[in-house]
């Protein structure tokens, strides 16, 4: 996929695009995801986007993309409020839909209009996150968000990676999750 995402008509696009371009990213980047299925998996039925095959695991992971936009404009569209990597504006990026019981591993990318970086965090690291809403919407059951913003985003450092880095650290983070020494 080769969106060009710095462009307003992709910073403005819908929310499937972008998931598919996160997808379609990560798999570019670890060429060893795949997109699982009832093979790979008996108990798939689209609960997560990846799935990597490593030693006799088979880890599921959800990728999940935020863009960086001015928290003082939300009623601009989305093309007037990205902010670029070093603006001093106060920002928001809201991680959605996340379900910690679908996967065994998250993968977060942020998207400024200059830049992008990823985190990599366990499911467990996720729900036991203090950011992390476990109700994204009333009566929500099993779903939650997490915003990252200019006040919290240095508590996420030690999940920062680069994108050379994100297989390595899928793997790290589940053995974590699984308590894989």
């Amino acid at each position: 996929m080769n969106y060009d995402i710095f462009e307003p008509t992709f910073i403005s696009s819908t929310k499937e695009l972008v998931r598919n371009w996160s997808i379609g990213l990560s798999k570019q980047l670890v060429p060893e995801f795949q997109l699982p299925t009832k093979k790979l998996d008996k108990k798939y039925s689209n609960q997560y986007d990846l799935w990597l095959k490593w030693l006799d695991y088979g880890i599921r992971i959800e990728v999940k993309v935020s863009r960086a936009v001015d928290s003082d404009k939300p009623d601009e569209p989305l093309y007037i409020k990205a902010l670029s990597y070093n603006s001093k504006r106060p920002f928001d990026m809201n991680f959605q839909q996340i379900k910690t019981k679908c996967a065994d591993v998250f993968i977060w990318i942020a998207v400024w209009r200059d830049k992008i970086k990823y985190w990599v965090l366990s499911s467990d690291e996720v729900k036991r996150n203090k950011y992390f809403s476990k109700g994204q919407h009333r009566g929500n059951v099993g779903e939650g968000q997490l915003h990252l913003n200019q006040d919290n985003i240095s508590d996420f450092v030690k999940y920062e990676v680069k994108s050379t880095e994100i297989k390595n650290a899928v793997m790290e983070a589940y053995k974590r999750q699984k308590k894989i020494i």
